[in-house]
């Protein structure tokens, strides 16, 4: 009997080890998918809602089978109990959403400067959908589909795995991120995309301050006149033009942006 159970023992001891090496593999393939899940959710192009489930579900697994094998060596051990599964869970998603925070940044900056442009030429009203979730002018519209196939075209999904690869040595796999930190980077952003978004926006501005201006000497020479009204096709018209001939280096000064979030996506203002 004593034979037995020894040769049982035996038997059982590599069984014991691959079924406790598996256990490790799949925790730690469930928290590279909720990191990717979570960034891919507001990365442009892969998280937009015109995308169905399907696609975007389809993406953040092959992300997760490319990337799994390089971030493997870097994962200590994994935790052995359900609370600290679920915190290891929650930490990945919180990193993730950071880190597509970042990259959605890119597009806020481009719907800031189309919703300030729309308002300066008065065509507010002119909506665009298939973007935003909620419709915005279609001067926004264009100026965020256009930044978005820039954007894939630059290799966004080549460059947004680099970037999960590189930050986990910024934020290591199962630990929260600082929440001063990340409270403070989210506030430089925010300031940040605001500044960028109106300085794409300022032609526009220009324009409607020069319209304005003329608008209102010409009012006051020729006060019988309605020159709102004269003047509104006028602004769209020049408004226009502006958007045609400030496209090319609007978009240029925006790639520099993409160039940099690339390179850092959690990098300083």
């Amino acid at each position: 009997m004593e034979g037995t159970d020894t040769f049982a023992d035996i038997g059982m001891a590599p069984l014991a080890s691959l079924f406790q090496a598996s256990d490790a593999v799949v925790l730690t393939v469930a928290g590279v998918f909720t990191r990717i899940a979570a960034a891919t959710f507001f990365v442009p192009g892969i998280g937009e809602r015109v995308l169905s489930l399907r696609l975007r579900l389809g993406a953040a697994l092959a992300l997760t089978a490319l990337l799994w094998p390089l971030v493997r060596p870097l994962v200590p051990d994994t935790p052995s109990t359900v609370p600290g599964l679920a915190v290891l869970l929650i930490a990945e998603a919180f990193a993730g959403l950071l880190i597509g925070f970042g990259f959605r940044m890119l597009v806020f900056a481009l719907q800031i400067a189309g919703i300030t442009a729309a308002y300066h030429l008065s065509i507010t009203h002119v909506f665009g959908t298939g973007v935003a979730p909620e419709p915005e002018p279609t001067i926004a519209t264009m100026l965020t589909m256009g930044g978005i196939v820039l954007a894939m075209q630059a290799g966004l999904h080549i460059e947004l795995l680099a970037a999960l690869a590189r930050l986990y040595d910024v934020l290591p796999f199962g630990r929260f991120p600082n929440p001063g930190d990340a409270g403070a980077w989210s506030l430089a952003r925010t300031a940040e995309v605001f500044g960028i978004g109106l300085s794409l926006a300022f032609p526009f501005i220009a324009v409607s301050f020069a319209y304005n201006l003329a608008l209102g000497a010409l009012n006051r020479a020729m006060p019988q006149l309605l020159v709102a009204l004269v003047g509104a096709p006028l602004l769209i018209g020049l408004g226009l033009v502006t958007l045609a001939l400030v496209l090319p280096d609007l978009f240029a000064r925006w790639g520099d942006l993409l160039a940099r979030i690339f390179a850092d996506p959690l990098g300083g203002p």
